[in-house]
């Protein structure tokens, strides 16, 4: 838990203080709902003890109060008073107590996203994306509903029931000792019997719910297939176990929370026995007896509930405790947000790149001893075998990925974390497989652009190097029309070219298509490349082809072969001698 309050952000730390001695106020008004029935129940008892008793003669004389019946009245109203202005108090601090706990929550979820944003290319390759998914989305939940809710809970009930047992031990000691230490007792018995079985089940619950989430994304993302080949109930059948487990583990974890109260009801009524014998013991008289048994039936009727939240919360709280693990573990890579500036990097001549080596992990060399340089406004074509560290170049000159070995300058300038974002300014990117959002043409192509923000000239120009603009104006709502989820509405080369469009809205002068045309029937390529070609000259194109002829228009083409770099040349040289290697054209 300390761990979880260190992540926190020093203005949350600072709310969580404010609501700490908040809960401390409303602490004492517990106490005073609590003591301000002991006047009116010793006057239901007798009418006239305020002629004996020193201080409800000092509280009658100060309101000027003659008539018994008027003062007993008045000492209920007090009292009705007292307990509803209490659970105001209370229902107030709860709103307050549930608004930052989910607050908290969802800027854990943002810090989350935000530093898996702000990892490596490499860093996704070695995890699994549904693993990211359950951190951000439901392990913040699990930390909210299991860890953040109950501590408040704790903290609140906590405060209470403490102030209100303070209380009775200074009105009657003995009494509330015995009564006090018999019930936490049992509590504490418990709880500490269940707590190590909470752990393992937390534990358990962690795994499983990582597992349901991989099955729900891979059965989705392998749909097709698997309906095609029959397969689709089975594979899905995967999530029975995992969230069978996970549901069973939830359910006995709060069956646990709730066993207390199980065990204290039935020895309730025992504790009523217990004050009447001690009232008994001591002489009192059936006027003496009410004030003590409906103060100490009342004060359990506020409490016993205080404590059985303290203890279900405790019981959450180990149950869910490995979600804290989770999120504090993954928050230790958190580095402070870096905005973006508009600035680029100055390029008028070449990028040059010198002895780059990259390395996935130790002993496993991708690229090795690199040493190329790409002319500005160049158009350069990398072709090689599967495998051979074109795609892996690729990531170092966009910047996603960093060299174990080398440099790579831009007009002499290395890029470094200084340098990098200015120099990324000034490129367009386009994959071999175009993601598109649920959203309008418009929104996939200025993707990430606040919507006042977006520049509709801009994305109308893209549109039209892309080749795609008269397909767009052909839609219902033009640029306004929805694509579905992953552009279900367009066919492979329309998503190709938006991705496109996408790459080219912000003007880049280096634009690098992997393998981007690889989806495009040879008709769509042709008008697409004839469209690139129009930008020839004018800006830095690098290219990773799925066909060799679309490098026939490049300048220069590089071959790679197992991480090196073979030959280059321009393409009347280079591609007639490629296109008899066998299987040198990428998947």
């Amino acid at each position: 838990m300390l761990d979880l309050v260190r992540v926190l952000r020093p203005r949350d730390r600072r709310r969580l203080v404010l609501l700490l001695l908040a809960l401390a106020g409303a602490a004492l008004f517990e106490v005073v709902g609590v003591a301000s029935v002991v006047p009116f129940l010793t006057l239901v008892g007798d009418p006239s003890a305020s002629g004996r008793i020193p201080y409800l003669g000092a509280i009658r004389e100060t309101f000027g109060l003659t008539d018994d019946r008027g003062f007993l009245l008045a000492t209920g109203f007090a009292a009705l008073a007292a307990i509803l202005a209490t659970s105001v108090i209370n229902a107030v601090l709860s709103f307050a107590q549930l608004l930052f706990t989910h607050l908290t929550g969802y800027g854990f979820a943002r810090r989350l996203l935000a530093a898996y944003v702000d990892r490596e290319r490499l860093f996704f390759a070695r995890t699994n994306s549904a693993e990211l998914a359950k951190n951000v989305l439901s392990e913040t939940d699990r930390l909210v509903v299991g860890v953040l809710t109950p501590t408040m809970v704790i903290a609140s009930r906590g405060a209470s029931a403490l102030a209100v047992i303070v209380f009775l031990i200074l009105y009657q000691p003995r009494l509330a000792l015995l009564l006090g230490g018999g019930f936490g007792g049992l509590y504490v018995v418990i709880f500490w019997v269940m707590r190590t079985r909470l752990a393992r089940i937390g534990a358990r619950a962690v795994a499983d719910n990582e597992r349901r989430y991989r099955i729900v994304q891979e059965t989705f993302g392998a749909l097709t297939e698997l309906k095609l080949y029959g397969r689709a109930e089975a594979f899905s059948a995967g999530f029975d176990a995992p969230a069978r487990a996970y549901a069973r583990a939830s359910a006995e974890s709060l069956v646990t929370g709730q066993l207390p109260r199980f065990v204290i009801e039935s020895v309730a009524f025992g504790g009523v026995i217990v004050v009447v014998l001690f009232a008994l013991s001591q002489n009192y008289d059936t006027a003496g007896m009410l004030p003590l048994l409906g103060l100490f039936a009342f004060a359990g009727y506020r409490m016993l509930p205080a404590f059985q939240n303290v203890f279900n919360s405790l019981a959450l709280i180990r149950f869910y405790l490995p979600a804290v693990t989770v999120i504090v573990d993954e928050l230790k890579a958190e580095r402070p947000p870096r905005p973006r500036g508009r600035e680029r990097l100055p390029f008028a001549k070449s990028i040059h790149i010198e002895g780059l080596g990259f390395d996935y992990e130790p002993g496993r060399t991708t690229l090795d001893a690199i040493d190329l340089t790409i002319p500005a406004n160049a158009t350069v074509g990398l072709v090689g075998r599967t495998g051979s560290g074109k795609s892996t170049l690729v990531g170092l000159v966009l910047g996603i990925l960093t060299p174990t070995r080398g440099t790579i300058r831009i007009d002499g300038v290395a890029l470094d974390e200084t340098t990098l974002p200015a120099w990324q300014n000034r490129i367009g990117y386009v994959p071999q497989d175009v993601f598109l959002i649920d959203g309008t043409v418009a929104d996939n192509i200025a993707i990430g652009i606040a919507a006042g923000e977006v520049d509709q000239l801009a994305i109308e120009r893209a549109a039209r190097l892309a080749g795609i603009d008269a397909f767009i104006l052909g839609l219902p709502d033009a640029y306004a029309t929805g694509v579905g989820e992953r552009g279900a509405r367009l066919s492979g080369g329309q998503r190709q070219r938006i991705g496109i469009a996408r790459a080219l809205y912000h003007d880049p002068d280096v634009i690098v298509f992997d393998e981007a045309t690889s989806a495009l029937d040879a008709e769509t390529e042709t008008a697409v490349m004839a469209a690139l070609g129009a930008l020839a000259g004018t800006r830095t194109i690098i290219m990773i082809a799925h066909r060799l002829t679309s490098l026939r228009h490049a300048d220069t083409v590089h071959v790679l072969e197992a991480g090196r770099l073979v030959a280059s040349g321009p393409p009347e040289t280079v591609l007639p001698a490629l296109s008899k290697i066998r299987e040198i054209e990428p998947a």
